[in-house]
């Protein structure tokens, strides 16, 4: 079993094929195109309500895709899609529009590349705080891609952003954790274009480096400010250019979703919450300090959820998902008698 897991091709196989059905299920249920503020093709050409349509990386990149692709094999595309009843049935399952068959091609390309850069930037992470067996580090990056789809609600929507979030907040803890200042800011700078959350790795960065002796007083708050100053930039520019959408530079929901607080929670909720959050803490002082510090994320997370948007809307927490299953795979390597050292003392 172990060589099985060994095998590079057998590997990326296994990885190819659960990305695909993580992406399925994804654009499935629910939707990516249920939110009235946040359709589809309004995301695309730059109309959608505020806040949504200031994540624009994703729809920004299809659109400009969509737009060297000419016109008539989008016609083509179009007219085959509605001449096949199968065709139709399955975009009427997914909400799709026919005319923008198209666009939902391309995002789909890229949102299934988003997904397997989230895996190998969190291979990388691994690598750089852990020492352990390739099997090892492969199984957990299965478990990685198994659980995403478990954050999907059909209560709540799905957004096109929610996998280039995963890569891009990844991958700015994989460049923090090796230092690489240069690519990282300018990672941070395209990533501010996908979602705000990524000020919180300016928060990681604070809180990890503050005493390291590694980095100058100097480097450090040159690099808080310059982080600050591109996510304010981007911030001003997005504001004026969609300064005529419908909607607000947040959306405030306290009020009507505050009463789910009070509505208790099954048995099987506090089971999963209760094994995670000991399997987060047991064996703490042998933890790596970067995660430790990186999980204080969690904090400003769900003050923002609370008040900004819906507490028990999970995929609000991708940005700390890498970092829980890294601290989870601790004890994992415990129960299964795997070797697993950390790269460094202060790792």
């Amino acid at each position: 079993m172990k060589n099985l897991f060994e095998n590079k091709i057998i590997y990326r196989v296994i990885i190819a094929i659960i990305s695909l059905y993580v992406l399925i299920a994804f654009v499935k249920l629910p939707p990516i195109n249920g939110y009235k503020r946040a359709m589809f093709s309004e995301m695309i050409d730059g109309t959608a309500w505020k806040p949504f349509v200031y994540r624009t990386l994703l729809p920004t990149t299809v659109r400009i895709f969509s737009e060297v692709i000419p016109e008539s094999v989008h016609s083509s595309l179009t007219e085959r899609v509605e001449s096949k009843k199968s065709a139709m049935l399955v975009l009427e399952k997914f909400k799709w529009e026919s005319e923008f068959i198209t666009e939902y091609l391309v995002a789909m390309v890229l949102m299934y590349l988003s997904l397997l850069g989230f895996v190998f930037a969190f291979r990388k992470l691994f690598d750089e705080i852990y020492s352990s067996t390739l099997w090892f580090k492969n199984i957990i990056s299965i478990i990685l891609l198994l659980a995403i789809p478990a954050m999907f609600q059909p209560q709540y929507s799905n957004y096109i952003y929610d996998f280039p979030t995963l890569f891009l907040f990844t991958l700015g803890l994989l460049l923090l954790k090796q230092r690489n200042w240069k690519f990282f800011l300018i990672l941070f700078f395209i990533a501010c274009l996908n979602k705000e959350t990524i000020i919180l790795l300016t928060l990681i960065f604070a809180i990890h480096f503050y005493k390291d002796a590694e980095v100058s007083r100097k480097l450090y708050y040159q690099l808080i400010a310059a982080q600050i100053i591109l996510f304010a930039a981007i911030k001003i520019l997005l504001y004026i250019l969609f300064v005529n959408n419908p909607g607000g530079f947040v959306e405030f929901h306290l009020i009507d979703r505050s009463y789910l607080l009070f509505n208790g929670y099954s048995l099987a909720t506090f089971v999963v919450l209760l094994i995670i959050f000991l399997s987060i803490f047991s064996k703490w002082s042998e933890k790596p300090k970067f995660l430790k510090d990186a999980l204080w994320i969690t904090v400003p997370l769900l003050i923002l959820t609370l008040f900004l948007g819906f507490f028990d809307e999970l995929r609000d927490y991708y940005e700390v998902f890498p970092v829980v299953v890294l601290l989870i795979s601790f004890n994992i390597a415990k129960i299964l008698g795997v070797e697993l050292k950390m790269k460094s003392k202060i790792a």
